[in-house]
């Protein structure tokens, strides 16, 4: 028999994976979700995660799920290890519920202040059946979010757990009056994210003279918008997500500054 106790929820089910779009992945995994709660409300925030990159989900879903009402259960599955000894889990922080394979998807989830429960998912009840081995996102993970979006609480499916699996951030290193940063991807409009973050390092990119330089284009100062300089033109700002931004005003920066994720990116200070 499954528990009958319920707590609050907002009925909505949020889905980040590496899916994609060509195939039924996604869309049985929303079955599987609707088979236990017809009622629930599912949202994608996106299928496009490239395959296998955890950092990726971890950091779109930090930027995402603080817009949801508490009470939503965000189901992540970025799963290299499906079918492993990896943990599937269940996260309780700030009013929201997270669903996913612990092996760092809940990262900058798990970096923000405030109080955190985990429990490691092993009530089989909740699974469906046959449980596949290459697709715990169907099998285990979505029907365990339809049952939270109902409000079974998390300590239902399993025992309590307090430790979590993180993923390094990159960070940027100091070498004599420049720092080393790094592309780490392009957003859809070819905008360069990099490893800088506002709280971090805002500061002292406001205060003091520096510059980037690329092959025929350097940027010297920090715009507030893609439009404060002339079309064409690169540029560097702090994004909506507070992390910098190489973009070029109504253009695709990984093209026309020839960068691409992974590659160094020099910030050289000015005396």
């Amino acid at each position: 028999m499954l528990p009958k106790t319920r707590d609050k929820r907002s009925g909505i089910v949020t889905l980040i994976t590496d899916f994609g779009l060509q195939a039924e992945y996604a869309g049985a995994m929303k079955g599987a979700v609707l088979t236990v709660n017809p009622r629930c409300q599912i949202v994608d925030i996106t299928h496009q995660i490239p395959p296998q990159d955890r950092l990726r989900a971890s950091f779109v879903l930090q930027n995402s799920y603080a817009y949801y009402p508490e009470g939503t259960v965000h189901l992540v599955v970025v799963d290299p290890g499906v079918g492993t000894d990896r943990r599937p889990l269940i996260l309780e922080k700030r009013g929201h519920f997270f669903v996913g394979p612990d092996n760092g998807v809940f990262t900058g989830v798990l970096s923000f202040p405030g109080k955190c429960r985990g429990y490691e998912i092993t009530r089989q009840e909740f699974f469906r059946k046959p449980l596949s081995s290459t697709f715990h996102g169907r099998d285990l993970f979505a029907p365990v979010a339809g049952h939270l979006s109902l409000g079974v609480p998390p300590s239902k499916f399993g025992l309590p757990i307090l430790d979590y699996k993180r993923i390094e951030w990159p960070q940027p290193k100091i070498e004599n009056k420049r720092w080393v940063s790094q592309i780490l991807w392009a957003d859809p409009f070819g905008n360069l994210i990099i490893n800088i973050s506002r709280n971090a390092h805002g500061p002292r990119l406001a205060e003091e003279r520096w510059v980037i330089r690329g092959h025929g284009w350097k940027i010297e100062n920090l715009s507030e918008t893609y439009g404060d300089v002339e079309p064409g033109r690169p540029l560097a700002l702090f994004g909506s997500s507070g992390w910098l931004e190489l973009a070029v005003n109504q253009n695709r920066a990984q093209e026309v500054l020839k960068l691409k994720p992974g590659d160094p990116l020099f910030i050289q200070f000015k005396k």
